[in-house]
């Protein structure tokens, strides 16, 4: 662990350097297909392999009967962040998908101490591209092109005071709430351009 200081906007801003292994438990997702068509089963709720074009939206979940009994670590939790391990991996953290199957399309990271970590300053960590090249960039192209347990856990994160991540968090939120603002702003310029044609083409071309 050492500490590295970063001239942040000509402030001094001061980082603590930990493993990801050392703020987080890091737990592989559970292999699904192991657990149904099992005798003493249960519908579960389970989130599915998600796109990483569709970072934005919730989670996607179904319905499946498995195996009355998995381990409490499966399920999702408020805050976990989960790390698709293959085909464009990205973080994502928990927000209402809450006590669903965990598979292992994701590998998940619990964090250990929220009065230290924020999860989701962790996970715009996780997703800086910086960051999603050194772990791409560890991954043994001579076996299955995926993201493991070892990878996260080894992770070098650059860790600022808790104050910090919590003010850029805040910033952050503030900024996606402008860029919602400003797509909502477009999507209506957009229909007006197109309903200053309806007068003019009306319905000519319905049939």
């Amino acid at each position: 662990m050492y500490v590295t200081i970063i001239h942040l906007e000509e402030k001094i801003l001061q980082t603590e350097t930990v493993k990801l292994k050392d703020i987080a438990k890091i737990i592989t997702g559970l292999p699904i297909q192991r657990y149904i068509d099992k005798e003493e089963t249960e519908e579960k709720t389970i989130i599915l392999n998600m796109p990483a074009l569709e970072i934005d939206e919730k989670f996607p979940t179904t319905q499946q009967k498995m195996a009355a009994k998995i381990k409490n670590h499966f399920y999702s939790r408020e805050h976990d962040i989960l790390y698709k391990v293959q085909q464009q991996s990205f973080a994502k953290e928990i927000t209402s998908e809450t006590d669903a199957i965990i598979t292992n399309s994701y590998l998940i990271i619990r964090i250990n101490d929220f009065n230290k970590v924020n999860p989701t300053f962790l996970t715009y960590y996780l997703n800086d591209p910086r960051v999603h090249y050194q772990i791409q960039r560890t991954i043994d192209s001579t076996k299955i092109m995926k993201v493991n347990t070892k990878i996260l856990k080894d992770l070098n994160v650059l860790l600022p005071s808790k104050q910090v991540q919590d003010a850029q968090v805040d910033l952050i939120k503030k900024i996606n709430e402008r860029i919602e603002a400003k797509k909502k702003s477009i999507q209506c310029d957009e229909k007006l351009i197109n309903s200053l044609y309806d007068a003019v083409i009306g319905d000519a071309y319905e049939n």
